[in-house]
């Protein structure tokens, strides 16, 4: 499957190993996708998707949290620490803006608008499960059109699939914080939240449970001839646990 663009190019955590004087030196760098939360104590960090959990005054932000960036940083034994939380204490050189979020999947069918908006493409890349906070990362474009920023919003239904099948309808709308574009938009990531879908299903599990639930993504596109359909995806599988 093709991969976000963004997130492909952006994405690089290493882990190296130096000698100084004999000893063997841990090192960890990158800009890693991350997701800003705070621990049982309150400390505010980040759940890279790659490396170790980290904090720093810049992630300590509270305009972060529940939020996904691209973080900057480094962390050398030595000269960095670690918490009594077993979060590290990166030294941070950038923190991206945050990444577009449907905060909330909305239950039953999706309106049907006068105009349509289709999109030109769309992407699922992975699932993040209670490490994500149960968020669906994605990339997705479209048109330029009437040069207003637009932003995703979901619908999911039961009634129409199948047992342990669910369908996501995906719809373009106007961003709430406005703004303008001057071209067409590709390969924007943005995080979906499945934790309603989540809690659907993990009902009536026992504690540590899991199963497996089938996901279908559904969008309005444009057919070579101008005309548009509604676009059903292969499915994706989505793990339910129980907490």
């Amino acid at each position: 499957m093709k991969k976000v663009i963004l997130f492909l190019s952006i994405i690089s955590v290493t882990l190296l190993m130096t000698s100084c004087l004999g000893d063997s030196e841990t090192y960890y760098s990158g800009a890693p996708l991350s997701y800003i939360t705070k621990t049982e104590l309150g400390t505010i960090y980040a759940r890279p998707i790659d490396g170790p959990p980290m904090t720093s005054p810049q992630i300590r932000n509270e305009d972060l949290m529940n939020r996904f960036v691209y973080i900057a940083y480094s962390w050398k034994e030595g000269v960095n620490d670690i918490t009594n939380e077993n979060i590290y204490n990166a030294t941070v050189t950038q923190i991206s803006d945050p990444i577009d979020q449907v905060y909330n999947l909305v239950g039953g069918a999706a309106p049907e608008l006068e105009t349509e908006l289709p999109l030109k493409s769309f992407e699922v890349d992975l699932y993040g499960g209670p490490y994500f906070d149960y968020h669906w990362i994605c990339g997705y474009s479209y048109g330029k059109g009437d040069g207003h920023k637009k932003t995703l919003q979901g619908y999911y239904t039961f009634e129409e699939g199948k047992e342990n099948e669910v369908i996501v309808d995906l719809r373009l709308v106007e961003a709430p914080t406005g703004g303008t574009i001057d071209k067409d938009q590709t390969s924007l990531p943005v995080a979906i939240n499945f934790k309603a879908i989540n809690d659907h299903y993990a009902t009536g599990l026992s504690s540590g449970s899991t199963k497996t639930v089938q996901v279908y993504f559904r969008y309005w596109r444009e057919k070579s001839d101008g005309t548009l359909e509604l676009n059903k995806t292969n499915s994706y599988s989505l793990l339910i646990i129980k907490e």
